[in-house]
């Protein structure tokens, strides 16, 4: 659509690209999500379970705690373990793990490394020179790691459940993504999803391989999952409402758009330049209103637009129930009655039609 004209016609140029440049979330599609940036809580933790475990003492240094932030602190303690077991490849690894929360990944890389020299087979400093490099945009070097631990996670006993070896998959997959390798991205996040079904991040970095294979279905079947795992996924209800507009259905494409813009991060504002781009909620309630009697499925499709631009406007969300309810879309209409009750808490035509509806849908 051009303008602010109130109709459902799409027009092509509404239609935003999907292309790896163009996602309004950020460049990079992965989510490094479990283990590059540790907490500096998390990393303080760290030191005492580490002491406790390996039997060592934490060092302390009264001025340190003065002087020096919580992360130079922990890092100054992990420093003064490996100094006392140089050879411990764990100490190493906690050492680095603190370095990159404190953005000292050359640092970090180091003492991985040496950790490594220690213990090749360390799968956790594996673990964390490959979400370096991936933070890095060093993607065959991360796939080297990547593959180094397949082959030892996947030798383990109980591989198949093994929630760490999911995580490499999904991780080799994201990195084949920005390598263009779409296919190979496809089958290593299909094998992150055989052992662990229910990761949002993994179906939605494969929903990602699938649009750069022009396979929208696919894609779209990726998505819908995300937001039954996450239904306020910022970035794949944008995705869906770009793929809605693409069909022609702008009512869902306004519906995905508005959960998008209400849970972007700041400063991200693609989902609601996008709703911008429908016109008025003014517009669409009065294009509703008289096409009730006319054709009641345009008259439901444009109101839906309407309470997309303006959710908190009660009448176009009572409206929207109203004229779900008469097309015996019982879903929508129950969940519109819902959230025209919060709107109008303890008005009893809402909560005569959710009981009414509810008991139907039973």
């Amino acid at each position: 659509m051009k303008g602010k004209h109130a109709t459902t016609d799409p027009v092509d140029e509404t239609v935003p690209s999907l292309d790896e440049k163009a996602s309004p979330f950020g460049p990079k599609p992965f989510t490094v999500d479990r283990g590059i940036k540790i907490t500096i809580v998390a990393i303080l933790a760290a030191i005492v379970i580490v002491g406790g475990y390996l039997g060592w003492t934490v060092y302390t240094n009264r001025q340190l705690a003065v002087t020096q932030s919580p992360a130079a602190r922990a890092i100054a303690n992990l420093a003064a373990i490996v100094a006392q077991t140089p050879n411990v490849a764990g100490a190493r690894v906690k050492l680095a793990e603190a370095m990159v929360a404190n953005d000292q990944l050359d640092e970090a890389i180091a003492q991985l490394q040496a950790a490594l020299t220690i213990e090749k087979d360390n799968a956790n400093a594996l673990t964390d020179l490959g979400l370096i490099a991936m933070q890095r945009g060093q993607w065959p070097l991360a796939e080297t790691y990547w593959t180094q631990l397949i082959g030892i996670l996947g030798s383990a006993d109980m591989a198949s459940k093994n929630t760490a070896l999911a995580d490499v998959y999904y991780y080799l997959g994201s990195t084949y993504v920005e390598e263009k390798r779409y296919e190979d991205a496809v089958a290593n996040l299909k094998k992150s999803l055989s052992i662990e079904r229910s990761s949002s991040p993994a179906h939605y970095i494969l929903s990602v391989a699938y649009s750069r294979l022009d396979v929208p279905d696919m894609q779209k079947q990726e998505l819908q999952i995300v937001i039954a795992l996450d239904p306020k996924h910022a970035q794949a209800n944008y995705d869906l409402g770009v793929l809605a507009l693409a069909d022609g259905d702008v009512a869902q494409a306004a519906e995905y758009f508005r959960v998008a813009a209400d849970n972007a991060p700041a400063g991200v504002t693609d989902p609601s330049d996008q709703l911008a781009k429908l016109g008025t909620a003014a517009e669409h309630l009065a294009s509703a209103q008289s096409l009730q009697a006319s054709d009641p499925a345009k008259a439901l499709s444009e109101v839906r637009i309407a309470a997309a631009l303006d959710p908190a406007n009660a009448a176009t969300v009572k409206l929207v129930a109203q004229l779900a309810e008469k097309q015996k879309d019982t879903q929508r209409a129950l969940n519109a009655w819902q959230r025209y009750l919060e709107l109008v808490p303890g008005d009893t035509t809402a909560t005569d039609a959710i009981q009414r509806l509810s008991a139907n849908a039973k």
